[in-house]
């Protein structure tokens, strides 16, 4: 009755429902929709990105901020019709790369509300964001910050910067980890602000620069974070550091927290998005109510807005009752985090049968490549209940908004997937 229930409410909260045996997807009849259009395709709901924009700002809007910005993390999806949603939301944009800034000045993104927090930005590509107006950069290394630091004095701007740290709290529970002693992102804290840590030289020659305008901090724990109590104790750590610098009579305007609210892949619990929240309010106590606050979103925001469609191409049924269903696409060009991260992303087939059999599948992509294949949420052997396939069933992968779009390659010279974006008409 509890995993019946969960698949309701996770059908409501998708837009998703069976209408006379027919699955519709924010009401478009995906049966209809795929005799239209060839499979793989992508298909995008403007209507959940608003909903997940507006469920993720209210959230946190309850915190006691001078104000609060979402910024949405452009690598997660790379979509016009993306960016332009949330630019009307009055987000603001993390960006990796000056193909992301072209990206979101194009589609009407104000260079001002762009946050640059690349590891590597060179003095020619920092150049480019600041004849552009680029609103805030993360320095995330002495050589990064002397990068920008040369070119703001060869073209005679100043640049607004965070200092992206690392507060060394080890997330176990997720593949994309940016703290801890091993990781690449950002300045380790030091222990004590005595002695000449990287983190102390770097603090005080932006508070010393002519050309640098120290405004806050930025850190980012990881992506997908599940474990509350690793994330409170990287969130403590940030406090603290805010408390010893305030302390040497020096002010933060901006505390950047990155982002790492993870959506749920099949039957994986997640902590819900308000917890999160609790976190914050517990342990910056109050800290935040002189601060502007920038939470980062990309998994959130778009994961839950898209879906995947394939179609069965062949059903090959072994001695060892072991069924294995191939798809007219290959999971390297189409979703290939359930490669990479072992995402669990929940199935459902487009035509619901009744009073049929639920039967074990391995789902494999058309390619030659071994590793070309869906890993399944029953643990060990990779496979998924399904009720009976038939060759030509259309089926679709859920929470495949994030990520898979910008993951998907040409591998074995395939095309892309189409996408077939739906656009909210309800709006006024």
């Amino acid at each position: 009755m509890h995993s019946e229930k969960k698949n309701m409410d996770e059908e409501k909260y998708l837009l998703l429902e069976y209408q006379e045996k027919t699955l519709f997807f924010n009401g478009l009849n995906l049966e209809e929709l795929l005799k239209k259009y060839k499979t793989p395709l992508f298909i995008f709901s403007q209507e959940i990105l608003e909903l997940q924009y507006k469920k993720i700002h209210e959230t946190f809007s309850s915190l006691n901020t001078q104000s609060l910005k979402i910024a949405f993390s452009v690598k997660s999806n790379p979509l016009p019709e993306v960016a332009q949603t949330f630019m009307e939301k009055g987000a603001d944009f993390e960006v990796t790369s000056i193909g992301e800034i072209k990206h979101v000045i194009a589609n009407g993104g104000e260079p001002t509300k762009i946050i640059f927090t690349n590891i590597v930005k060179d003095k020619t590509t920092v150049k480019y964001c600041l004849e552009k107006g680029v609103g805030l950069f993360a320095v995330d290394s002495w050589s990064d910050m002397k990068n920008i630091e040369e070119a703001c004095k060869a073209l005679q701007i100043r640049a607004n910067v965070l200092l992206r740290v690392n507060p060394g709290t080890q997330l176990n529970d997720t593949l994309f980890s940016c703290t801890g002693g091993n990781s690449k992102i950002g300045i380790l804290i030091p222990e004590t602000f005595e002695g000449k840590s990287q983190f102390n030289k770097i603090l005080d020659h932006c508070l010393n620069s002519e050309w640098l305008c120290f405004q806050g901090l930025h850190v980012h724990l990881g992506s997908q974070i599940v474990n509350l109590d690793q994330y409170r104790d990287g969130m403590r750590k940030i406090s603290l550091l805010i408390t010893q610098i305030e302390e040497r009579g020096f002010e933060i305007k901006i505390l950047d927290i990155g982002g790492g609210i993870p959506i749920p892949y099949g039957e994986k619990n997640v902590p819900p998005i308000e917890k999160f929240k609790d976190v914050i309010q517990e342990e910056f106590n109050g800290q935040l109510s002189s601060i502007i606050l920038i939470l980062e979103s990309g998994r959130y925001l778009t994961a839950p807005a898209g879906v995947l469609a394939l179609q069965i191409s062949i059903i090959k049924e072994r001695e060892s009752n072991l069924n294995i269903a191939c798809v007219n696409g290959s999971f390297y060009n189409t979703i290939p985090d359930a490669i990479i991260a072992d995402w669990h992303f929940p199935i459902k087939k487009v035509k619901k049968n009744i009073n049929t059999p639920i039967i074990p599948y391995r789902i494999v992509g058309s390619s030659n490549d071994t590793l070309d294949y869906y890993k399944g949420a029953i643990e060990g052997n990779n496979l998924v209940l399904l009720s009976k396939l038939e060759e030509k069933d259309y089926i679709v992968f859920l929470q495949a908004g994030a990520y898979s779009i910008s993951f998907n390659s040409t591998y074995c010279m395939e095309e892309r997937p189409l996408v077939y974006f739906n656009f909210n008409t309800s709006k006024k």
